[in-house]
């Protein structure tokens, strides 16, 4: 394979959860401009900047409902742990976000209350993602941003040494007081910023398996927005990769299908998760504005297609809707153009979702998840393809269930207040 760096990887994935995300649009990516400004005047070495960037790029990565994201845009945030020990357990395991993952662990702090905390627990870039994130909840959208530099930096001044840290306030004050800090705020692109700092020492070229952790974390964000899909994408990745065996894939080729797995469902990012969370079927328009993530997947993972290695994986997860018949989303593609990876992963995304629970039912037997995909769905995926698949049906129902109960314990942590 081609080698591709972690700059290579998570700048794009960075630029498009700020670009797509449905509940916290341009927010991150206006924090994150805030506190690279503010981490600049405090001299931070080029690492400890990068790891602040990275953070406030996806410090909110943690809301998962649409309630969370109300809560958080207020100028008082009532009960900010959930969404922080979230953001916290979906990076964690990530060594390269060991600091990351803290950072956004603690990053509405108040200042008073990290005084009485264990030396080392709380580091200073959770202090100024904190005032940053405060800053743009404080900018209206509705009056030229100039104009409210008095009135936020005021705002901010009446809560500096309780809530906010003095020194990181200080900095604010010091940054805030030239045009251009406001201005790119509001203009600034997250990859204009991303080119703006060194990823240096925590860059490196990454492995298959490096890809596997960090496209694992990826697909946390989208799944656990919701405990009916919180295992769907590890358990997809895992079963196809599984499947891929069974057709004679080689050991690089299943671990692509895993990294495909993982992000085929990346596009639900820019999709209302109430619809995900409706009780009962959706409704044709509900089912149209669904369908837009197939589309979403793909741009947002196209911006990857710089390495042919990933081309491949690009494809099947943007396709993974299609059918074989030319009645699938988004680009209504017939048998000629889907091969047998795609088929791979749309079968374990279905048998995915039969088998898992649902707002309006329980959980479908892989008995009776297989008898509606052969009486009802094979024809338009593969009727040979999936004779194949459901001779190794109770090996399948097994590796489902672990799936399962992996993630929904990942996913219980995840939510501990």
């Amino acid at each position: 394979m081609k080698k591709l760096s972690l700059r290579e990887l998570a700048v794009p994935m960075i630029k498009s959860i700020d670009s797509f995300n449905y509940l916290l649009k341009s927010h991150h990516r206006r924090t994150a401009v805030v506190s690279y400004y503010i981490g600049k005047k405090l001299n931070l070495n080029n690492t400890e900047l990068v790891e602040l960037v990275i953070a406030a790029a996806l410090h909110d990565i943690g809301a998962l409902s649409v309630q969370e994201r109300d809560m958080i845009v207020q100028e008082d945030v009532i009960n900010p742990a959930p969404h922080c020990m979230m953001g916290y357990r979906m990076l964690a395991s990530l060594d390269v976000f060991k600091n990351i993952s803290q950072i956004i662990k603690h990053h509405h702090i108040k200042y008073q209350d990290s005084l009485n905390a264990e030396e080392g627990e709380i580091l200073l870039q959770s202090h100024i993602i904190h005032l940053a994130d405060r800053v743009d909840i404080l900018v209206s959208p509705n009056e030229f941003i100039t104009n409210q530099k008095s009135m936020v930096t005021e705002k901010i001044r009446e809560k500096a040494e309780t809530t906010f840290h003095p020194e990181v306030f200080k900095a604010f004050e010091e940054v805030s007081k030239a045009d251009i800090f406001w201005i790119e705020m509001n203009n600034l692109e997250m990859e204009q910023l991303l080119r703006k700092i060194d990823f240096g020492a925590i860059d490196f070229e990454l492995t298959i398996d490096d890809i596997i952790e960090f496209t694992l974390t990826m697909s946390r964000i989208i799944d656990f927005r919701s405990k009916f899909t919180a295992s769907h994408s590890y358990t997809v990745a895992h079963l196809s990769s599984l499947i891929g065996g069974y057709f004679g894939f080689s050991e690089e080729k299943c671990k692509k299908l895993l990294i495909a797995g993982y992000l085929h469902d990346i596009g639900k990012i820019g999709i209302d998760p109430r619809l995900i969370e409706k009780n009962g079927p959706l409704n044709d328009e509900e089912f149209n504005l669904i369908k837009l993530h197939a589309y979403y997947t793909g741009q947002i993972l196209n911006e990857l297609n710089t390495s042919d290695w990933f081309s491949e994986i690009v494809t099947w997860a943007e396709r993974h809707h299609e059918k074989s018949d030319g009645t699938g989303y988004p680009f209504s593609l017939d048998d000629t153009s889907l091969d047998e990876g795609v088929k791979i992963l749309s079968c374990s995304d279905i048998i995915s979702a039969l088998m898992e629970e649902r707002p309006y039912r329980e959980s479908l037997s892989v008995d009776v998840a297989f008898d509606i995909i052969r009486d009802n769905m094979s024809a338009s995926i593969s009727p040979d393809m999936f004779e194949v698949i459901e001779q190794h049906k109770y090996e399948i129902n097994d590796l489902v269930l672990q799936c399962q109960a992996h993630t929904f314990e990942e996913y219980r942590l995840g939510s501990l207040q």
